[in-house]
């Protein structure tokens, strides 16, 4: 994420720090320290060698991998609604490659989850990323870090009414899609892309709330087929009867994107 915020120029920089006695040429990521040292000359950023206990210091113990900078925050951009669905232009009718996906999440807390989910959304080619304005991780560096840069390269949205915003999409012409274990919900694998889509994601602890729920025009889960699929474990000890919502996010981002790419 070091060399990412260098790059992407969306953070005023101040200072990069770099790990006393670093040797890039043994480090599998040579070539990204190297870029970073050479980037932050470049654009007239201090360069400061210090101990590995003040990085440590710095990063509050987290891992730094040598290099840490010191920025301005990051901030989202707040989003009160998508645009109107209409024939052509990646809209009704738009060739199935073309329709946009954004992933919308209701009050993810853990910056490792945000972290992850930004990853992969990055890489699996989502058109944007909402949060909800409040009970959500911010964009922190524990964040970026998960993130692995996705975060300095990617813009952030918020909403201030998360259910509110999927209405909006809904009345739009936007195919809302909440992810839940619930009555009714349809495998992922078996969900095709027809019009531009929200994905909906809930919190770790409690999944969609109740209005947002609501908003959503389809449920659809991950079935799991170590216990039959749709079926939860019979109340094994020991057993998991869940996944991670990063993970999650994941899986069905997958299925949603590859419907778009292979129909």
């Amino acid at each position: 994420p070091v060399l990412a915020a260098l790059q992407q120029g969306r953070r005023e920089i101040y200072t990069l720090y770099v790990q006393e006695g670093l040797s890039p040429t043994k480090r599998k990521d040579k070539q990204a320290i190297s870029s970073a040292c050479r980037l932050a000359q470049d654009l007239d950023v201090e360069v400061k060698s210090v101990s590995k206990h003040e990085l440590n210091l710095l990063t509050g113990d987290r891992p730094h991998q040598g290099l840490v900078v010191d920025a301005s925050a990051l901030h989202m951009e707040t989003l009160s609604g998508l645009p109107l669905v209409e024939k052509g232009d990646a809209g009704e009718g738009s060739p199935i490659e073309l329709l946009p996906v954004w992933v919308a999440l209701d009050e993810v807390t853990d910056p490792q989850n945000l972290g992850a989910i930004l990853r992969c959304a990055f890489f699996l080619g989502a058109s944007g990323v909402v949060l909800s304005a409040k009970n959500s991780a911010p964009l922190s560096a524990t964040v970026s870090k998960a993130s692995a840069g996705a975060m300095e390269t990617m813009t952030v949205h918020s909403t201030e009414s998360m259910h509110k915003f999927l209405q909006s999409c809904s009345a739009s012409g936007w195919q809302v899609v909440g992810a839940d274990v619930t009555e009714g919900a349809v495998d992922c694998a078996q969900f095709k892309l027809t019009k531009p889509t929200v994905l909906v994601m809930g919190n770790e602890g409690y999944g969609l709330r109740t209005n947002c729920a609501r908003a959503c025009d389809q449920m659809i889960q991950i079935g799991s087929w170590a216990f039959g699929q749709n079926e939860a474990p019979d109340n094994k000890p020991g057993s998991v009867d869940s996944l991670n919502v990063s993970v999650a996010t994941g899986i069905i981002l997958h299925q949603i994107l590859a419907s778009r790419k292979f129909g």
